[in-house]
Protein backbone atom coordinates (compact mmCIF):
# COMPACT_ATOMS: atom_id res chain seq x y z
CA UNK A 1 0.00 0.00 0.00
CA UNK A 2 1.42 3.35 -1.12
CA UNK A 3 1.63 6.27 0.74
CA UNK A 4 -1.14 8.09 -0.86
CA UNK A 5 -3.61 5.44 -0.46
CA UNK A 6 -2.61 5.47 3.26
CA UNK A 7 -3.03 8.92 3.44
CA UNK A 8 -6.75 8.40 1.90
CA UNK A 9 -7.97 5.85 4.45
CA UNK A 10 -6.71 7.33 7.34
CA UNK A 11 -8.96 10.93 6.06
CA UNK A 12 -11.91 8.66 5.59
CA UNK A 13 -11.57 6.94 9.30
CA UNK A 14 -11.48 10.79 10.65
CA UNK A 15 -14.21 11.70 8.55
CA UNK A 16 -16.09 8.80 10.10
CA UNK A 17 -15.71 9.60 13.36
CA UNK A 18 -16.53 12.92 12.85
CA UNK A 19 -19.73 12.34 11.50
CA UNK A 20 -20.27 9.42 14.58
CA UNK A 21 -19.14 12.33 17.44
CA UNK A 22 -21.54 14.68 15.87
CA UNK A 23 -24.67 12.28 15.78
CA UNK A 24 -23.49 11.17 19.46
CA UNK A 25 -23.46 15.05 20.55
CA UNK A 26 -26.56 15.70 18.89
CA UNK A 27 -28.32 12.77 20.61
CA UNK A 28 -27.20 13.76 23.86
CA UNK A 29 -28.42 17.06 23.38
CA UNK A 30 -31.80 15.39 22.68
CA UNK A 31 -31.44 13.36 25.21
CA UNK A 32 -30.67 16.04 27.53
CA UNK A 33 -33.73 18.16 26.52
CA UNK A 34 -36.30 15.13 26.72
CA UNK A 35 -34.99 14.45 30.39
CA UNK A 36 -35.33 17.80 31.30
CA UNK A 37 -39.47 18.15 30.19
CA UNK A 38 -41.23 18.51 32.47
CA UNK A 39 -44.05 15.79 32.85
CA UNK A 40 -47.04 15.23 35.14
CA UNK A 41 -46.34 13.69 38.61
CA UNK A 42 -49.07 12.83 41.34
CA UNK A 43 -48.10 13.49 44.82
CA UNK A 44 -49.67 13.65 48.23
CA UNK A 45 -50.76 16.94 49.65
CA UNK A 46 -51.24 15.60 53.08
CA UNK A 47 -51.11 12.49 55.08
CA UNK A 48 -53.65 9.68 53.13
CA UNK A 49 -54.67 7.44 55.69
CA UNK A 50 -54.44 3.91 55.19
CA UNK A 51 -57.77 2.52 53.84
CA UNK A 52 -59.04 5.74 52.08
CA UNK A 53 -60.15 5.19 48.70
CA UNK A 54 -58.39 6.71 45.97
CA UNK A 55 -61.15 8.52 44.37
CA UNK A 56 -62.23 10.32 47.89
CA UNK A 57 -57.99 11.11 48.29
CA UNK A 58 -58.32 12.55 45.16
CA UNK A 59 -61.28 14.52 45.22
CA UNK A 60 -60.56 16.06 48.99
CA UNK A 61 -57.21 16.91 47.74
CA UNK A 62 -55.25 14.81 49.72
CA UNK A 63 -53.49 13.94 46.11
CA UNK A 64 -52.41 16.76 43.97
CA UNK A 65 -51.38 16.59 40.38
CA UNK A 66 -47.93 18.70 39.75
CA UNK A 67 -44.90 18.44 37.44
CA UNK A 68 -41.57 17.27 37.54
CA UNK A 69 -38.73 16.68 35.65
CA UNK A 70 -39.02 13.67 33.52
CA UNK A 71 -35.42 12.66 34.32
CA UNK A 72 -36.66 12.61 37.97
CA UNK A 73 -40.11 10.60 38.03
CA UNK A 74 -39.65 7.08 39.20
CA UNK A 75 -40.11 5.13 36.39
CA UNK A 76 -43.15 3.29 38.45
CA UNK A 77 -44.88 6.62 39.10
CA UNK A 78 -48.42 6.47 38.61
CA UNK A 79 -49.85 8.67 35.17
CA UNK A 80 -53.11 7.39 34.60
CA UNK A 81 -55.82 7.71 37.52
CA UNK A 82 -58.22 5.30 35.53
CA UNK A 83 -56.00 2.46 36.56
CA UNK A 84 -56.81 3.34 39.79
CA UNK A 85 -60.21 3.73 40.41
CA UNK A 86 -62.09 1.31 42.81
CA UNK A 87 -58.59 1.21 44.82
CA UNK A 88 -57.56 1.99 47.97
CA UNK A 89 -54.73 3.08 50.29
CA UNK A 90 -52.70 -0.43 51.13
CA UNK A 91 -50.33 0.98 53.98
CA UNK A 92 -51.20 5.28 53.72
CA UNK A 93 -49.05 7.59 52.48
CA UNK A 94 -46.86 10.79 53.68
CA UNK A 95 -47.15 14.48 52.80
CA UNK A 96 -45.24 14.81 49.62
CA UNK A 97 -44.69 11.23 48.69
CA UNK A 98 -44.62 10.14 45.02
CA UNK A 99 -47.96 8.17 44.47
CA UNK A 100 -46.29 4.62 42.65
CA UNK A 101 -47.65 1.70 42.01
CA UNK A 102 -48.60 -0.75 44.43
CA UNK A 103 -49.57 2.28 46.97
CA UNK A 104 -53.20 1.27 45.82
CA UNK A 105 -54.74 -1.40 45.51
CA UNK A 106 -57.97 -3.32 45.32
CA UNK A 107 -59.77 -3.28 48.57
CA UNK A 108 -60.09 -7.01 48.55
CA UNK A 109 -56.73 -7.78 48.82
CA UNK A 110 -55.31 -4.95 51.40
CA UNK A 111 -54.85 -5.56 54.96
CA UNK A 112 -53.84 -3.87 57.64
CA UNK A 113 -50.59 -3.79 58.50
CA UNK A 114 -48.47 -5.69 60.72
CA UNK A 115 -48.35 -9.31 62.64
CA UNK A 116 -51.24 -11.45 61.94
CA UNK A 117 -54.28 -10.66 64.08
CA UNK A 118 -57.44 -12.74 65.13
CA UNK A 119 -59.30 -10.26 63.06
CA UNK A 120 -57.78 -11.55 59.75
CA UNK A 121 -59.66 -14.85 60.31
CA UNK A 122 -62.75 -13.20 60.20
CA UNK A 123 -64.62 -13.45 56.48
CA UNK A 124 -64.96 -9.59 54.07
CA UNK A 125 -67.43 -7.39 55.82
CA UNK A 126 -68.16 -9.43 58.97
CA UNK A 127 -67.32 -8.78 62.53
CA UNK A 128 -66.66 -10.51 65.15
CA UNK A 129 -69.34 -11.02 68.21
CA UNK A 130 -69.65 -13.48 71.39
CA UNK A 131 -72.50 -14.53 73.37
CA UNK A 132 -72.43 -16.66 76.51
CA UNK A 133 -74.23 -20.15 76.49
CA UNK A 134 -72.84 -23.10 79.06
CA UNK A 135 -74.55 -26.74 79.80
CA UNK A 136 -77.71 -27.83 78.64
CA UNK A 137 -78.22 -24.72 76.80
CA UNK A 138 -74.65 -25.51 74.98
CA UNK A 139 -74.56 -29.01 73.89
CA UNK A 140 -73.58 -30.23 77.26
CA UNK A 141 -70.15 -28.04 76.04
CA UNK A 142 -69.26 -30.23 73.62
CA UNK A 143 -68.87 -27.53 70.91
CA UNK A 144 -65.75 -27.10 69.99
CA UNK A 145 -63.74 -24.17 67.98
CA UNK A 146 -64.43 -24.52 64.50
CA UNK A 147 -67.93 -26.51 64.82
CA UNK A 148 -71.31 -25.07 63.19
CA UNK A 149 -74.11 -24.27 65.17
CA UNK A 150 -78.07 -22.92 65.19
CA UNK A 151 -78.52 -20.49 67.68
CA UNK A 152 -82.37 -20.57 69.16
CA UNK A 153 -83.53 -18.05 71.68
CA UNK A 154 -86.64 -19.03 74.45
CA UNK A 155 -89.08 -15.73 74.03
CA UNK A 156 -92.00 -15.33 76.32
CA UNK A 157 -94.77 -14.73 72.95
CA UNK A 158 -93.21 -14.98 69.51
CA UNK A 159 -95.18 -11.71 68.62
CA UNK A 160 -92.73 -9.75 70.25
CA UNK A 161 -90.00 -11.03 67.51
CA UNK A 162 -92.79 -9.78 64.83
CA UNK A 163 -94.25 -13.71 64.40
CA UNK A 164 -97.55 -14.86 64.98
CA UNK A 165 -98.44 -14.83 68.27
CA UNK A 166 -97.75 -18.23 70.01
CA UNK A 167 -100.31 -17.51 73.14
CA UNK A 168 -97.57 -18.01 75.23
CA UNK A 169 -93.97 -19.34 75.52
CA UNK A 170 -92.56 -19.95 72.31
CA UNK A 171 -88.49 -21.16 70.87
CA UNK A 172 -87.71 -19.66 67.67
CA UNK A 173 -84.23 -20.57 65.66
CA UNK A 174 -82.61 -16.64 65.27
CA UNK A 175 -79.52 -17.95 63.48
CA UNK A 176 -78.10 -21.16 61.71
CA UNK A 177 -75.04 -22.82 60.50
CA UNK A 178 -73.32 -20.11 62.33
CA UNK A 179 -68.92 -21.12 62.14
CA UNK A 180 -67.73 -21.03 66.03
CA UNK A 181 -64.53 -18.81 65.42
CA UNK A 182 -63.21 -19.14 69.40
CA UNK A 183 -64.96 -20.50 72.58
CA UNK A 184 -63.19 -18.16 75.27
CA UNK A 185 -59.73 -17.91 74.21
CA UNK A 186 -59.06 -21.22 71.71
CA UNK A 187 -60.03 -20.34 68.48
CA UNK A 188 -61.06 -22.84 65.61
CA UNK A 189 -58.38 -24.57 63.57
CA UNK A 190 -56.67 -23.43 60.48
CA UNK A 191 -58.33 -25.06 57.42
CA UNK A 192 -56.42 -27.95 56.32
CA UNK A 193 -55.40 -28.88 59.79
CA UNK A 194 -55.34 -32.16 60.91
CA UNK A 195 -56.19 -32.21 64.65
CA UNK A 196 -59.10 -30.67 65.68
CA UNK A 197 -59.09 -27.68 68.57
CA UNK A 198 -58.94 -28.59 72.17
CA UNK A 199 -62.27 -28.47 73.70
CA UNK A 200 -62.41 -25.70 76.35
CA UNK A 201 -65.08 -26.63 77.69
CA UNK A 202 -67.92 -24.10 78.83
CA UNK A 203 -67.45 -20.54 77.95
CA UNK A 204 -67.57 -17.64 75.62
CA UNK A 205 -68.96 -18.26 72.11
CA UNK A 206 -67.50 -16.18 69.07
CA UNK A 207 -69.04 -16.15 65.59
CA UNK A 208 -68.82 -13.60 62.64
CA UNK A 209 -71.78 -11.96 61.18
CA UNK A 210 -72.54 -8.76 59.41
CA UNK A 211 -72.58 -5.83 61.64
CA UNK A 212 -76.44 -5.34 61.72
CA UNK A 213 -76.70 -9.16 62.52
CA UNK A 214 -74.06 -8.78 65.03
CA UNK A 215 -76.52 -5.97 66.94
CA UNK A 216 -79.41 -8.75 66.59
CA UNK A 217 -77.48 -11.14 67.88
CA UNK A 218 -76.58 -8.98 70.72
CA UNK A 219 -79.86 -7.97 71.86
CA UNK A 220 -81.44 -11.50 71.23
CA UNK A 221 -78.92 -13.06 73.57
CA UNK A 222 -79.03 -11.18 76.31
CA UNK A 223 -82.77 -10.58 76.21
CA UNK A 224 -83.96 -14.30 76.03
CA UNK A 225 -82.66 -17.07 76.98
CA UNK A 226 -80.46 -18.76 74.50
CA UNK A 227 -79.89 -22.47 73.44
CA UNK A 228 -77.37 -23.67 71.14
CA UNK A 229 -77.74 -27.03 68.63
CA UNK A 230 -74.68 -28.59 67.14
CA UNK A 231 -74.93 -29.04 63.27
CA UNK A 232 -73.60 -32.27 61.82
CA UNK A 233 -71.89 -32.03 58.74
CA UNK A 234 -73.84 -31.71 54.98
CA UNK A 235 -76.62 -30.20 56.84
CA UNK A 236 -78.25 -27.52 54.56
CA UNK A 237 -80.22 -24.68 56.95
CA UNK A 238 -83.85 -24.60 56.11
CA UNK A 239 -86.58 -22.40 57.59
CA UNK A 240 -88.08 -23.63 60.73
CA UNK A 241 -91.27 -22.80 62.16
CA UNK A 242 -91.93 -21.18 65.55
CA UNK A 243 -92.21 -24.09 68.47
CA UNK A 244 -95.14 -23.28 71.05
CA UNK A 245 -97.70 -25.24 72.76
CA UNK A 246 -99.56 -25.58 69.76
CA UNK A 247 -97.19 -27.72 68.34
CA UNK A 248 -94.97 -28.46 70.50
CA UNK A 249 -95.46 -32.38 70.23
CA UNK A 250 -93.69 -33.99 67.37
CA UNK A 251 -96.00 -35.23 64.66
CA UNK A 252 -94.57 -39.09 65.84
CA UNK A 253 -94.03 -39.95 68.88
CA UNK A 254 -91.44 -42.80 67.20
CA UNK A 255 -88.21 -41.79 66.64
CA UNK A 256 -86.62 -42.06 63.03
CA UNK A 257 -83.65 -44.51 62.83
CA UNK A 258 -80.74 -41.81 62.66
CA UNK A 259 -77.47 -43.75 61.05
CA UNK A 260 -74.80 -42.71 63.53
CA UNK A 261 -71.85 -40.44 61.71
CA UNK A 262 -68.62 -42.35 61.46
CA UNK A 263 -66.34 -41.73 63.87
Amino acid sequence: MNRLTVVAVAGIVALLSMVGLVRYVGGAEERATASAELVPILTAAANVPEGTSFANALQSGQLVWSETIAGVRPATAVVDPNALAGTVAKRGLSAGQIVVAGEFVDPSTARRSGPPTFATKLPDGTVAVSFEAAGAQAVSDLVTPGDHVNLLVQVPNAAELGLPDSGGPAVVHVFQDLLILAIGATPAPDPGAIEAAANPGTGTYTVAVAPLDAARLLFLTRQYTVFLTLVSPGTTPAEQPTVDKANALPRTLTAEPITPANP
